[in-house]
């Protein structure tokens, strides 16, 4: 009797222990599918995050200004190649660059209508290899805007006609210009068409002007979305196309 009551223990036993064993694995896998589920919803969270900011752009009578934050963001995020972290093996998170391209056409954007200084091309793009838009239009800007000043600029292209093509005299010209710009001052008309103030271009202060005007009506500019690609992997945004739909604000 007493050995047939221990056996009963015993069997007890070993089933509670049995029933305890299942119930820690039963709560493992559920753990583990929540941590499944809770990091897909992380990463999704992440990609929904990641295309708004672009397909905030994904629309027709998208600003040139506009556009010209969102070329920014892709050359950034193409110069840290698209890397985004380590995953939990180790591994680096990389993701497909991504690819802008956009058309012009330059007789709209020309300061005279007959020469173009500054977009010299139909079409621009910036992707991983290929950086158009940086080499030949940002980098002329910023130079521009680091000899003459952001705000000058914009008051000589306001007054151009005041300035390099009116029919006043050449005293009015200069005090015009001067009036203009704040960080860079002249002393007779002749400075207008024999040196530029920008160290590193071989130009004249009318043809620097001239540029940014070409600068000023791209950010004025309307241009409408015909294309955007995602990633079949990531979902993420890798490609957007726009182009000019001729309006001006």
């Amino acid at each position: 009797m007493e050995n047939a009551s221990r056996a009963l223990i015993m069997a007890g036993s070993v089933l509670i222990a049995l029933m305890i064993i299942g119930a820690l694995m039963l709560m493992f896998g559920n753990l583990t599918s929540y941590q499944e589920t809770d990091t897909q919803g992380t990463r999704s969270a992440q990609i929904a995050e990641f295309n708004q900011q672009f397909e905030t752009y994904n629309r027709d009578d998208v600003r040139g200004s506009d556009l010209y934050s969102s070329l920014n963001k892709v050359i950034d995020y193409n110069r840290r190649q698209s890397w985004e972290g380590v995953g939990e093996s180790g591994e680096e998170i990389r993701y497909e660059p991504m690819t802008i391209t956009f058309t012009v056409e330059q007789i709209e954007l020309s300061a005279d209508r007959i020469t173009n200084r500054l977009f010299k091309k139909d079409s621009y793009t910036v992707s991983k290899n290929v950086n158009t838009f940086e080499n030949t239009i940002k980098q002329t800007i910023d130079d521009l805007e680091d000899a003459y000043g952001q705000s000058s600029l914009t008051n000589l292209t306001t007054g151009m006609t005041a300035i390099f093509t009116g029919s006043s005299s050449d005293d009015v010209r200069v005090s015009n210009f001067n009036a203009a710009s704040t960080k860079v001052k002249i002393n007779s008309v002749d400075d207008l068409t024999n040196k530029s103030k920008s160290p590193s271009k071989k130009t004249t202060i009318q043809e620097d002007v001239y540029t940014y005007y070409e600068y000023i009506q791209f950010k004025r500019a309307h241009f409408d979305c015909e294309n955007i690609e995602y990633d079949g992997e990531t979902g993420r945004v890798i490609s957007m196309e726009f182009d000019f739909n001729g309006k001006f604000n």
